[in-house]
């Protein structure tokens, strides 16, 4: 029995922070044809799937991931670094026809960042999940699953039927397909989004009157909306909490919203209260920003209950 299976997409992040930049606030600029210096650079195992499963297994809980990876040399690197937290990876595809998705990102000297996504022709699909396993969990963690919404209506269909709590935090395509989801959302037990997402969802923006009332309308038994550096808003049926950012100099912001999730999430396995599970995934946030990418700064149980 797992705590929480986290189910989504698994990349190799490659992260590089140019000596000479130039930083807007629309733009990352690198000079046309210059060969120039990297002062700092990591290349780590990415994506919401395999961040969110090692947050939450630094935290303590019994967790696996499942995800749709390559049988390339990027693929072995993602293995070896789940292993490295005890994370169980006998339910990701390794497949044989694609290779394993991977992110160039640019990071600014102010901690913001650009992101270039290599995504590969495969994605992960209903005859990839290993479903009598899988019922074995008290929580799944589902992220971005590429836009396969009919997977995601047959994974939370039977957290329905198995009584699994259902974390959601869907990605762009999932929310470009606003009917279906709908009643998805209503059978969730945590949705997490960030600013725009919400406001694509709610087709309202954040300081209209309407926009809270209708996010809650929606079903979800607990939302959080993340703002960015404007902190975090955690809301119930009967109850809305808000958390100003605790780093305000990061050094890179990439895996602030899955280092939050993770944190969230674990903290209800876990049976605190909603306040508390806030104030766990701003703590997780603020950690993980202080690093480069998205798991070194990843707090372990004792870390986050200080």
């Amino acid at each position: 029995m797992f705590d929480v299976i986290s189910i989504g997409s698994g990349v190799v992040d490659i992260l590089v922070k140019p000596e000479k930049m130039k930083i807007s606030r629309e733009w990352l600029k690198v000079e046309r044809a210059a060969k120039g210096e990297v002062k700092e650079a990591l290349i780590t195992s990415g994506g919401g799937a395999t961040n969110s499963a090692v947050g939450m297994a630094r935290l303590g809980l019994k967790t696996a991931c499942v995800a749709q990876i390559g049988g390339d040399l990027l693929g072995n690197y993602v293995m070896a670094d789940l292993e490295k937290d005890k994370v169980e990876g006998s339910m990701i595809v390794r497949s044989k026809k694609d290779e394993t998705d991977f992110a160039v990102i640019l990071v600014g000297d102010d901690g913001s960042r650009s992101i270039l996504v290599n995504r590969g022709k495969e994605r992960l699909e209903e005859k990839d999940i290993q479903w009598g396993k899988i019922k074995k969990t008290k929580w799944f963690y589902i992220s971005s699953l590429e836009g396969n919404v009919d997977l995601l209506e047959k994974l939370v269909g039977l957290a329905v039927e198995n009584k699994i709590k259902v974390a959601l935090n869907p990605g762009n395509r999932e929310l470009k397909k606003r009917e279906r989801l709908m009643p998805i959302i209503n059978q969730v037990d945590f949705l997490l989004l960030n600013k725009t997402e919400a406001e694509m969802l709610t087709e309202k923006k954040l300081e209209d009157g309407k926009f809270w009332s209708r996010l809650v309308g929606y079903g979800a038994k607990m939302v959080a909306v993340t703002n960015g550096r404007r902190g975090a808003h955690l809301l119930t049926a009967t109850s809305h909490f808000y958390c100003p950012i605790i780093n305000h100099h990061p050094m890179d912001e990439t895996g602030a919203g899955d280092s939050f999730g993770s944190a969230v999430t674990a903290a209800l396995v876990h049976g605190l209260t909603a306040e508390k599970a806030l104030d766990w995934g701003m703590k997780n946030a603020a950690s993980v920003v202080a690093y480069m990418g998205a798991k070194q700064g990843l707090l372990k149980l004792n870390q986050i209950r200080k």
